[in-house]
């Protein structure tokens, strides 16, 4: 799907502006750290996380376009190098540890934009790559 293309290609690229482009102005995107409203708050969640990783690799292995809903499975591959701020506002110094996760993202879209996002992802295992927990 073109829009998946667009929403793949800007997250690998850490293009943040281009991709809140995609949303619609009063979008909701839900991750499993928290519900993110409008353009200006994905944005503000973007610039949070997103600064911490380098060496993107984000790509689908399926994407199922039915016109107003897309479904997509993906692998995302990144390197932890910048400060990341958690939830509870602790921050971890970077580890240069690589992060690979698999997950899934569904978008509902209305006439070409995204209106709502969410992503189903392991936060638990990316915990354990980044060394903050310990393995199972």
């Amino acid at each position: 799907s073109d829009l998946w293309s667009q929403f793949e290609t800007a997250l690998g690229k850490q293009d943040y502006e281009g991709f809140i482009s995609l949303f619609s102005e009063d979008a909701t995107y839900l991750e499993p750290a928290g519900r993110h409203e409008g353009r200006k708050g994905i944005l503000a969640w973007l610039d949070e996380w997103g600064h911490s990783f380098s060496d993107i690799q984000f790509e689908a292995s399926l994407v199922i376009d039915d016109g107003d809903v897309i479904v997509a499975e993906w692998t995302y591959r990144c390197v932890h190098t910048g400060p990341l701020t958690m939830p509870d506002g602790s921050v971890i110094p970077p580890s240069g540890r690589t992060i690979d996760s698999p997950g899934v993202t569904i978008l509902h879209v209305k006439d070409g934009q995204i209106i709502a996002a969410r992503d189903y992802i392991d936060l638990l295992d990316g915990m354990v790559q980044l060394g903050l927990m310990p393995g199972a």
